[in-house]
Protein backbone atom coordinates (compact mmCIF):
# COMPACT_ATOMS: atom_id res chain seq x y z
CA UNK A 1 0.00 0.00 0.00
CA UNK A 2 2.71 2.39 0.88
CA UNK A 3 4.90 1.61 -2.38
CA UNK A 4 1.51 2.21 -4.73
CA UNK A 5 0.48 5.69 -2.59
CA UNK A 6 4.22 6.47 -3.37
CA UNK A 7 3.70 5.78 -7.14
CA UNK A 8 1.02 8.02 -7.13
CA UNK A 9 2.23 10.77 -4.64
CA UNK A 10 3.09 14.27 -6.03
CA UNK A 11 6.67 13.46 -5.41
CA UNK A 12 6.84 10.82 -7.36
CA UNK A 13 5.52 12.44 -10.18
CA UNK A 14 7.95 15.51 -9.70
CA UNK A 15 10.91 13.06 -10.00
CA UNK A 16 9.47 11.58 -13.10
CA UNK A 17 9.28 14.71 -14.59
CA UNK A 18 12.91 15.62 -13.43
CA UNK A 19 14.30 12.53 -15.22
CA UNK A 20 12.41 13.56 -18.43
CA UNK A 21 13.33 16.79 -18.19
CA UNK A 22 16.91 15.84 -17.65
CA UNK A 23 16.50 13.00 -20.63
CA UNK A 24 15.50 15.41 -23.18
CA UNK A 25 18.02 18.09 -22.13
CA UNK A 26 20.83 15.53 -22.78
CA UNK A 27 19.27 14.48 -26.36
CA UNK A 28 19.07 18.23 -27.49
CA UNK A 29 22.35 18.32 -26.18
CA UNK A 30 23.73 15.66 -27.90
CA UNK A 31 22.08 16.66 -31.14
CA UNK A 32 23.45 20.56 -30.88
CA UNK A 33 26.31 18.74 -30.40
CA UNK A 34 26.52 16.89 -33.65
CA UNK A 35 25.25 18.92 -35.64
CA UNK A 36 28.27 21.47 -34.76
CA UNK A 37 30.54 18.67 -35.07
CA UNK A 38 29.34 17.35 -38.56
CA UNK A 39 28.28 21.20 -39.59
CA UNK A 40 24.74 19.11 -40.10
CA UNK A 41 22.87 20.95 -42.39
CA UNK A 42 26.14 22.58 -44.00
CA UNK A 43 25.48 21.28 -47.51
CA UNK A 44 27.15 22.90 -50.72
CA UNK A 45 25.96 21.72 -54.48
CA UNK A 46 28.96 20.46 -56.49
CA UNK A 47 29.85 21.95 -59.48
CA UNK A 48 30.32 20.38 -62.84
CA UNK A 49 33.91 20.58 -63.83
CA UNK A 50 34.03 17.77 -66.62
CA UNK A 51 35.45 19.12 -69.45
CA UNK A 52 37.33 22.24 -67.55
CA UNK A 53 41.49 22.41 -67.33
CA UNK A 54 42.35 21.27 -63.62
CA UNK A 55 43.26 24.87 -62.64
CA UNK A 56 39.26 26.19 -63.93
CA UNK A 57 38.15 23.03 -61.90
CA UNK A 58 39.90 23.88 -58.80
CA UNK A 59 38.60 27.70 -58.86
CA UNK A 60 35.44 26.41 -59.36
CA UNK A 61 35.42 23.82 -57.02
CA UNK A 62 37.25 26.17 -54.69
CA UNK A 63 33.96 29.13 -54.78
CA UNK A 64 32.27 26.39 -53.09
CA UNK A 65 34.36 25.93 -50.50
CA UNK A 66 36.02 22.01 -51.72
CA UNK A 67 38.77 20.95 -52.49
CA UNK A 68 40.00 18.19 -55.57
CA UNK A 69 42.66 15.19 -55.51
CA UNK A 70 43.50 14.19 -59.31
CA UNK A 71 43.22 10.24 -58.73
CA UNK A 72 44.19 9.02 -62.57
CA UNK A 73 44.84 9.56 -66.10
CA UNK A 74 43.73 8.25 -68.93
CA UNK A 75 44.93 9.12 -72.79
CA UNK A 76 42.64 10.09 -75.82
CA UNK A 77 44.51 11.64 -79.15
CA UNK A 78 41.06 13.11 -79.25
CA UNK A 79 40.77 14.95 -76.18
CA UNK A 80 42.28 17.90 -74.57
CA UNK A 81 45.52 16.97 -72.17
CA UNK A 82 45.03 18.24 -69.19
CA UNK A 83 41.14 18.27 -69.12
CA UNK A 84 38.56 16.59 -66.89
CA UNK A 85 37.24 13.43 -68.02
CA UNK A 86 35.37 12.50 -64.50
CA UNK A 87 34.33 13.33 -61.50
CA UNK A 88 33.29 11.76 -58.03
CA UNK A 89 31.01 12.91 -56.54
CA UNK A 90 28.83 13.94 -59.67
CA UNK A 91 27.85 16.93 -60.90
CA UNK A 92 25.14 18.58 -58.68
CA UNK A 93 25.34 16.39 -55.60
CA UNK A 94 25.22 17.49 -52.31
CA UNK A 95 28.14 17.40 -49.91
CA UNK A 96 29.74 19.00 -46.73
CA UNK A 97 32.13 21.79 -47.64
CA UNK A 98 35.98 21.42 -47.59
CA UNK A 99 34.79 17.80 -48.97
CA UNK A 100 37.71 16.32 -51.44
CA UNK A 101 36.16 15.94 -54.75
CA UNK A 102 37.85 13.21 -56.73
CA UNK A 103 38.82 14.12 -60.60
CA UNK A 104 40.07 11.49 -63.63
CA UNK A 105 42.04 14.08 -66.13
CA UNK A 106 43.42 12.87 -69.99
CA UNK A 107 47.15 12.53 -69.81
CA UNK A 108 48.85 15.20 -72.02
CA UNK A 109 51.48 13.02 -73.58
CA UNK A 110 50.85 9.35 -74.90
CA UNK A 111 52.02 6.55 -72.69
CA UNK A 112 54.35 4.36 -74.72
CA UNK A 113 53.86 0.55 -75.92
CA UNK A 114 55.90 -1.94 -77.35
CA UNK A 115 55.09 -2.85 -80.88
CA UNK A 116 54.58 -6.88 -80.33
CA UNK A 117 54.49 -7.58 -83.91
CA UNK A 118 56.88 -9.85 -85.39
CA UNK A 119 57.90 -11.23 -88.35
CA UNK A 120 55.75 -14.35 -89.44
CA UNK A 121 52.81 -13.02 -87.38
CA UNK A 122 49.58 -13.45 -89.30
CA UNK A 123 48.06 -10.46 -90.64
CA UNK A 124 45.09 -10.16 -89.23
CA UNK A 125 46.55 -10.94 -85.81
CA UNK A 126 49.02 -8.35 -86.32
CA UNK A 127 46.56 -5.36 -86.71
CA UNK A 128 44.26 -6.82 -84.06
CA UNK A 129 47.44 -6.26 -81.55
CA UNK A 130 47.92 -2.65 -83.39
CA UNK A 131 44.99 -1.77 -83.20
CA UNK A 132 44.77 -3.20 -79.30
CA UNK A 133 47.95 -0.59 -78.95
CA UNK A 134 46.19 2.80 -80.73
CA UNK A 135 49.18 2.48 -82.71
CA UNK A 136 48.59 3.21 -86.32
CA UNK A 137 49.64 1.69 -89.63
CA UNK A 138 49.85 1.62 -93.46
CA UNK A 139 49.78 -1.28 -95.00
CA UNK A 140 52.85 -2.57 -98.05
CA UNK A 141 52.40 -5.48 -99.52
CA UNK A 142 55.57 -7.65 -100.73
CA UNK A 143 56.22 -10.44 -102.78
CA UNK A 144 57.24 -13.20 -100.72
CA UNK A 145 55.92 -16.55 -101.10
CA UNK A 146 57.09 -18.03 -97.47
CA UNK A 147 55.68 -14.92 -95.97
CA UNK A 148 52.49 -14.75 -98.02
CA UNK A 149 49.63 -13.14 -95.69
CA UNK A 150 52.26 -12.65 -92.71
CA UNK A 151 54.36 -9.94 -91.59
CA UNK A 152 57.75 -9.45 -93.31
CA UNK A 153 58.95 -6.25 -91.17
CA UNK A 154 57.59 -3.31 -88.95
CA UNK A 155 59.31 -0.02 -90.18
CA UNK A 156 59.02 3.50 -88.96
CA UNK A 157 60.28 5.95 -91.14
CA UNK A 158 63.53 4.43 -92.33
CA UNK A 159 64.18 2.33 -89.17
CA UNK A 160 62.38 -1.31 -89.05
CA UNK A 161 60.83 -1.99 -85.25
CA UNK A 162 61.09 -5.01 -83.15
CA UNK A 163 58.64 -6.33 -81.21
CA UNK A 164 60.32 -5.00 -77.99
CA UNK A 165 60.58 -1.47 -79.57
CA UNK A 166 58.29 0.83 -77.88
CA UNK A 167 56.39 3.86 -79.82
CA UNK A 168 53.78 6.45 -78.25
CA UNK A 169 50.21 5.49 -79.01
CA UNK A 170 49.02 7.58 -81.88
CA UNK A 171 52.09 7.13 -83.99
CA UNK A 172 51.98 5.62 -87.49
CA UNK A 173 54.01 2.23 -88.46
CA UNK A 174 54.11 0.68 -91.81
CA UNK A 175 53.12 -3.36 -91.65
CA UNK A 176 54.66 -5.07 -94.47
CA UNK A 177 53.23 -7.98 -95.58
CA UNK A 178 53.65 -10.89 -97.61
CA UNK A 179 51.79 -11.84 -100.87
CA UNK A 180 51.73 -14.95 -102.83
CA UNK A 181 51.94 -14.66 -107.02
CA UNK A 182 51.78 -17.19 -109.75
CA UNK A 183 53.88 -15.02 -111.91
CA UNK A 184 57.59 -16.37 -112.39
CA UNK A 185 60.56 -14.83 -113.21
CA UNK A 186 64.20 -15.67 -113.42
CA UNK A 187 67.25 -15.68 -110.96
CA UNK A 188 69.91 -13.81 -111.39
CA UNK A 189 73.66 -14.69 -110.72
CA UNK A 190 74.79 -12.71 -107.27
CA UNK A 191 78.13 -14.85 -107.08
CA UNK A 192 80.97 -12.53 -106.33
CA UNK A 193 78.59 -10.08 -104.36
CA UNK A 194 78.81 -8.61 -100.88
CA UNK A 195 75.56 -9.78 -98.79
CA UNK A 196 74.19 -6.04 -99.19
CA UNK A 197 74.80 -6.40 -102.97
CA UNK A 198 73.09 -9.64 -103.74
CA UNK A 199 70.27 -8.88 -101.51
CA UNK A 200 69.76 -5.58 -103.65
CA UNK A 201 70.19 -7.50 -106.93
CA UNK A 202 67.41 -10.04 -105.65
CA UNK A 203 64.81 -7.63 -104.83
CA UNK A 204 65.19 -6.08 -107.92
CA UNK A 205 64.53 -9.12 -109.58
CA UNK A 206 61.37 -9.52 -107.57
CA UNK A 207 63.09 -12.15 -105.31
CA UNK A 208 63.86 -11.98 -101.82
CA UNK A 209 66.70 -12.90 -99.27
CA UNK A 210 67.13 -16.24 -97.87
CA UNK A 211 69.28 -17.47 -95.17
CA UNK A 212 73.09 -16.10 -95.87
CA UNK A 213 75.38 -19.15 -95.13
CA UNK A 214 78.71 -18.24 -93.71
CA UNK A 215 81.75 -20.24 -94.81
CA UNK A 216 84.80 -20.92 -93.28
CA UNK A 217 86.41 -18.76 -89.81
CA UNK A 218 85.18 -15.38 -89.64
CA UNK A 219 87.02 -13.42 -87.08
CA UNK A 220 86.57 -9.86 -87.28
CA UNK A 221 83.57 -8.00 -88.51
CA UNK A 222 85.73 -6.97 -91.47
CA UNK A 223 85.98 -10.91 -92.52
CA UNK A 224 81.99 -10.73 -92.68
CA UNK A 225 82.43 -7.69 -94.75
CA UNK A 226 84.93 -9.12 -97.06
CA UNK A 227 82.92 -12.10 -97.55
CA UNK A 228 81.67 -12.89 -101.01
CA UNK A 229 78.40 -14.72 -102.52
CA UNK A 230 80.49 -17.95 -102.98
CA UNK A 231 77.14 -19.92 -104.65
CA UNK A 232 73.68 -19.90 -104.20
CA UNK A 233 69.83 -21.53 -104.18
CA UNK A 234 68.07 -21.95 -106.19
CA UNK A 235 71.11 -21.71 -108.42
CA UNK A 236 70.78 -18.67 -111.34
CA UNK A 237 69.61 -19.51 -114.62
CA UNK A 238 68.09 -18.00 -117.51
CA UNK A 239 65.38 -21.52 -118.78
CA UNK A 240 63.96 -21.73 -115.75
CA UNK A 241 61.81 -19.39 -113.88
CA UNK A 242 60.88 -19.35 -109.76
CA UNK A 243 57.52 -18.40 -108.58
CA UNK A 244 57.98 -14.36 -107.06
CA UNK A 245 59.03 -13.85 -103.87
CA UNK A 246 60.69 -16.91 -103.70
CA UNK A 247 63.53 -17.14 -101.06
CA UNK A 248 67.43 -17.34 -102.47
CA UNK A 249 69.75 -18.52 -99.80
CA UNK A 250 73.61 -17.54 -100.15
CA UNK A 251 76.56 -19.02 -99.18
CA UNK A 252 79.59 -16.65 -98.40
CA UNK A 253 82.96 -16.75 -97.37
CA UNK A 254 86.48 -14.51 -97.60
CA UNK A 255 87.48 -14.82 -101.27
CA UNK A 256 91.39 -16.41 -102.04
CA UNK A 257 92.05 -13.14 -103.10
CA UNK A 258 90.85 -10.38 -101.48
CA UNK A 259 88.70 -7.38 -103.72
CA UNK A 260 91.07 -4.75 -103.07
CA UNK A 261 93.81 -6.87 -104.27
CA UNK A 262 91.56 -8.00 -107.74
CA UNK A 263 91.28 -4.56 -108.31
CA UNK A 264 94.58 -3.95 -108.05
CA UNK A 265 95.81 -6.71 -110.40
Amino acid sequence: MNLLKYIFSKRFMKQIAAAVVVVLLVIGGLYVYLGIFTDHGNHVQVPDVKGMSVQGAAEALGQQGLNYVVIDSVYSENAIGGSILEQNPLADSKVKSNRDIYLTIFRKTAPSEEVKVKEGMAEGVAEIILNNKGIHYEKQYESNQVLAGMVIRVMKGKKELSPKDQIRKGDQVLLVIGKGSEEKVFVPSVRGLTLDSAEKVLLNARLTLGYPFFEGDLLTLEDSLNCRVSGQTPSPSSETKVLVGTPVDLFLKIPAVKPAEQDSI
